[in-house]
């Protein structure tokens, strides 16, 4: 199953968007990216096949780890 969810040309994905709603740290973090390590998350988020990976690229992001 894809947990990605896109419903629109560059928007977050719905399974990245709803796991970082849950993640206040994941939001900051993520707002603070230069527009390069944003498109690495979401090429990243592409990816992703399950919700625990899902789950563990928010962590990435929530922890402040380079995606890059």
């Amino acid at each position: 199953m894809d947990y990605t969810g896109e419903f629109q040309g560059n928007a977050l994905p719905l399974g990245l968007a709803f796991g970082m709603a849950m993640d206040e740290q994941a939001i900051d973090h993520y707002g603070k990216m230069t527009e390069y390590e944003k498109e690495k998350v979401l090429a990243e988020s592409k990816n992703v096949k399950s919700k625990e990976e899902m789950q563990q690229l928010i962590q990435k992001i929530s922890d402040g780890d380079s995606i890059v």
